[in-house]
């Protein structure tokens, strides 16, 4: 017998099955059958489940820029998890495009100006950041670090950075909140750091709500919930290292059927280290929004807006912010960029900047890009994969010093724009022609299709 609990343990909290639904175990395991997936058959299985020791870890310091702790993190990490942390849907051009499209936009600088002093923080909900940017909700980070989600808990809280927490957290919400208040009081509560909280819509309504009080009597100061996966996209690297996995262990096509079958959303993971029969939802519509907001009383964040129709649905609902997100470039292939959005938005419905709060994610590797997105509009933008890696490789002191390296490179920028203050942002300090040209036009997008007899 073999036992699995260190991996396990990386994705789900010990309680786990405890909280299965009912019907969910079927049986013990037979041991006669355990030999027979032992042996392995001659494939091109995945390397093995452990770093490159060829590979030297670089020293802290030598972390200068968000790629530099991807770099770190590949050194240490199993090639599992850098296809877990790495993967996106299809062929990848969302992923690409989510961060080539922060170089497709110019500042305009202005110069002579006094930037002796420079004042980076900004608001969430009432809630002051050290910086216009948080840390984006990411699950399982188990298969990153062992201390999973508190250790990232503990670099926010020390630099004052705020964070949304993953529903598909390795440790539960209250685990991590514990964590929060643990860092908090260790630093005499001087930190503005706060959580906020990524919620995925489960199937049954009962779970739902009672996951919303959970989270609600944690803590949290507002939930994001998350819109753009009715079901889960085609995440290809996943599914080529199910494959891999499979027949390296004997197992040949049946280890591929779930998800040929279409049965990713059949599973139970855990949610906030609860159970979920059903995790992603395909009927969730606007008029969820009703008794969702009756249940949650503080700010709501719809976490997947990538059309300026829904954001000003959005709006219209009540809703307190958007997330303009793609989701890591992990669900549509070929959806647009949160750029691309956040200049739809201002282009067919500007209204609803200053009404909403609005982030954006997906593709930042520069502390100076965020700027561009505030002299758009945004409130805040969103930071997920160099953090990730920069846990992977350093923990919570990984954590500080890329916070560290994306404040130094916003407040350079800040004053190389020519200002001091983030409320002196304003559209005309960027050229955002090129994407402008690329974005979509109902006056130019009635296409119509003639047919000859």
């Amino acid at each position: 017998r073999q036992d699995a609990t260190e991996e396990f343990k990386k994705y789900h909290p010990l309680d786990y099955v405890s909280d299965l639904p009912e019907g969910s175990i079927i049986g013990s395991i037979n041991p006669d059958t355990l030999g027979k997936l032992r042996e392995k058959k001659e494939v091109n299985a995945a390397p093995a489940d452990s770093a490159d020791t060829d590979k030297e870890i670089p020293h802290l310091s030598m972390c200068v820029s968000c790629p530099d702790f991807e770099v770190a993190a590949r050194a240490v990490l199993p090639h599992k998890s850098i296809v877990y942390a790495s993967t996106s849907a299809n062929t990848g051009l969302s992923l690409k495009t989510n961060i080539d499209d922060w170089g497709r936009i110019n500042f305009r600088p202005r110069v002579m100006r006094n930037v002796g002093d420079v004042d980076s923080r900004r608001s969430i909900f009432g809630h002051t950041s050290q910086y216009p940017f948080y840390i984006s909700p990411m699950g399982t980070l188990g298969a990153i670090h062992p201390e999973a989600e508190p250790e990232m808990v503990r670099g926010a809280v020390r630099k004052g950075a705020h964070m949304v927490v993953s529903t598909a957290s390795t440790k539960t919400s209250e685990q991590i909140m514990q964590a929060y208040v643990d860092e908090q009081t260790r630093l005499n509560n001087k930190s503005p750091t706060q959580l906020f909280y990524q919620y995925y819509m489960p199937v049954e309504r009962k779970k739902a709500i009672e996951l919303m009080h959970i989270v609600k009597k944690a803590g949290y100061k507002g939930i994001w919930i998350t819109v753009d996966t009715p079901v889960l996209g085609k995440r290809t690297a996943d599914r080529v290292l199910q494959a891999e996995e499979a027949l390296a262990v004997g197992l040949g096509e049946e280890g591929t059927a779930e998800w040929e079958a279409g049965g990713e959303n059949d599973f139970a993971p855990a949610m906030g280290g609860r159970v979920v029969s059903g995790q992603l939802s395909p009927h969730t519509t606007w008029e969820d929004l009703a008794w969702i907001r009756k249940e949650w009383e503080g700010p709501i964040v719809l976490k997947g807006i990538q059309t300026a129709d829904d954001a000003k649905l959005a709006y219209e609902y009540g809703c307190d912010g958007i997330l303009l997100s793609n989701h890591g470039g992990r669900q549509l292939h070929t959806a647009p960029s949160a750029l691309m959005t956040l200049l739809e938005i201002r282009t067919y419905c500007p209204e609803v900047i200053g009404k909403l709060e609005i982030f954006l994610d997906g593709g930042l590797r520069d502390g100076s890009d965020v700027l561009k997105a505030l002299c758009l509009g945004a409130t805040a933008v969103g930071v997920g994969r160099p953090f990730m890696y920069a846990l992977a490789a350093y923990g919570s002191q990984g954590v500080e010093r890329c916070i560290d390296v994306l404040a130094e490179e916003l407040t350079l920028g800040m004053r190389l724009l020519g200002v001091t203050a983030l409320d002196q942002l304003k559209p005309e300090m960027v050229n955002a022609t090129r994407l402008l040209n690329e974005m979509w036009r109902p006056e130019s997008n009635n296409i119509i299709i003639k047919s000859r007899l």
